[in-house]
């Protein structure tokens, strides 16, 4: 229900009329452009990466009802597209954003995409062609569907742009720079994962088949390499057992010293995957204080336990690596409910938690900063927040809140 804007409220002014600038394309972005446009206001939407969707497009499942990540953003990104008064920018980012006393200049420098998507008819010759050093996936969920290359991974041969048909891909093509006027801004940045490089204990680089939470989603989704079958990634055997290690970087001076809030859900609904795909792999789940702290999020997680069979173990490992060989992966524990130490071999080794956001150092962000924020540019937080506080964020605009703050 689009929210009713008051037509006397004293503090809307000139930037009223002005577009708005949305700093994120994942759920918490493209739910308050969607909302603000339902409203009548116009919008820039700014998107560092080729695709909208954010790390959503990363995710199989979501919990509490396991349906597919993308298949409901799918339809509002559509919407978005499609929406006249809503601009999208990919493939670009917000390098400075200055106030005056009528609202703000964005200035927005942009990569243009190797493969122009207006030109790109999907025949999949550039892939064909592409050298093994260079990646140029598809790009699903691009809406038209469209191919894009990897900067980071194209090597520049060329051999794509010689069998094109419609010439469409130029490997030299240059930034772009344009300075917008907007009234207002919101961040939705969304966030990264922190290198566990600081944390030697949990072995990570040291065996293929210990991975953080994000590389295991993938590894294990349907629509990846394998189908959604659960095999390890040191010569593709079954696991036997999973051990899915909580706060691993978070909750740590050496690191992220917050809670990543998202990552117990995150474990029980990877544990729980496996568990239907095969009953018979032994998923562990060791964990500081369990947050179950959404709707149906603690039924959920009970589900998991008493019908699935996964285990919850409460205590931090101290120690994760290989066993001689790289026959399995020893983990060393103390269960601090039973007080009892254990060193215990497992196949398979999740490390989740090293979420940070993806601009600026941390949290908490400046007062200021919070008020046109959303999910984890202010907070650890998982899709359905996201998307709430990206409503928020609107409607505070909407309805004549307070300017959020603006980055020089």
């Amino acid at each position: 229900m689009t929210p009713e804007i008051p037509r006397d409220n004293p503090r809307q002014g000139k930037a009223d009329a002005l577009p708005v600038l949305v700093e994120g394309g994942g759920a918490a972005g493209i739910t308050a452009c969607l909302d603000l446009a339902a409203a009548g206001r116009r919008v820039h939407l700014v998107e560092s990466t080729a695709v909208l969707g954010g790390q959503v497009l990363r995710l199989d499942k979501i919990y509490p009802t396991d349906h597919c990540a993308f298949c409901p953003l799918w339809t509002d990104i559509r919407r978005l597209k499609e929406a006249p008064g809503i601009i999208v920018h990919l493939l670009s980012r917000v390098v400075s954003l200055e106030a005056s006393a009528e609202g703000s200049l964005a200035t927005i420098v942009t990569k243009p995409p190797f493969i122009a998507p207006e030109r790109c008819i999907s025949c999949g010759k550039c892939a064909e062609a592409c050298s093994p050093e260079a990646a140029l996936p598809l790009g699903e969920h691009i809406y038209p569907p469209s191919f894009h290359i990897d900067e980071g991974l194209c090597n520049r041969c060329g051999c794509c742009a010689g069998v094109c048909p419609t010439a469409a891909i130029d490997l030299d093509r240059k930034e772009e720079r344009q300075t917008l006027k907007i009234g207002k801004a919101i961040r939705a940045t969304g966030f990264r994962e922190a290198e566990l490089s600081p944390l030697p204990e949990f072995g990570y680089g040291l065996h293929p088949d210990i991975m953080t939470s994000l590389e295991f989603e993938a590894w294990t989704a349907e629509a990846g390499q394998n189908g959604g079958r659960i095999v390890c990634k040191s010569g593709g055997g079954r696991p036997a057992n999973i051990a899915f290690i909580q706060c691993s970087g978070a909750r740590d001076d050496r690191l992220l010293p917050w809670c990543s809030a998202v990552c117990c859900m995150h474990a029980i609904k990877q544990a729980s995957w496996v568990k239907r795909r095969d009953p018979g792999i032994d998923c562990w789940i060791f964990y500081t204080d369990l947050r179950t702290v959404g709707r149906d999020y603690y039924a959920y997680s009970l589900r998991a336990t008493e019908r699935a069979g996964v285990r919850l173990v409460r205590g931090r490992p101290g120690l994760v690596h290989p066993l001689p060989g790289g026959d399995g992966i020893a983990v060393k524990f103390e269960d601090t409910m039973t007080q009892k130490r254990e060193i215990r071999r497992f196949d398979m080794v999740v490390l989740n938690g090293n979420l940070r956001p993806a601009v600026g150092d941390g949290y908490p962000a400046d007062g200021a900063a919070q008020d046109n924020a959303c999910g984890f540019a202010v907070e650890p937080a998982d899709v359905a927040q996201s998307a709430c506080q990206g409503s928020s964020a609107a409607l505070k605009i909407m309805i004549g809140g307070e300017e959020g703050p603006c980055r020089a």
